[in-house]
């Protein structure tokens, strides 16, 4: 099985948010170019190459706002 379809089989979904130059830096990525960022809640996975960067701090993603439910 590829990572990428492991990634997906454990509830991650594409993330298409903005990612900080210091999310790269801070991982010593080679080529950010070819990032592939999936998200689940309290995680943040890259399938971009093999190191196969993981972390639980969204700090330098950006955060989405999504519109509260009203009853009406």
């Amino acid at each position: 099985m590829r990572f990428l379809e492991f990634v997906q089989q454990q509830g991650y979904r594409r993330y298409t948010g903005t990612v900080s130059a210091s999310i790269y830096a801070y991982f010593q990525c080679e080529n950010p170019g070819r990032a592939q960022w999936y998200f689940k809640p309290g995680s943040f996975q890259c399938a971009g190459c093999k190191a196969q960067c993981e972390t639980d701090s969204p700090e330098g993603f950006q955060t989405f706002l999504t519109p509260e439910k009203r009853n009406v």
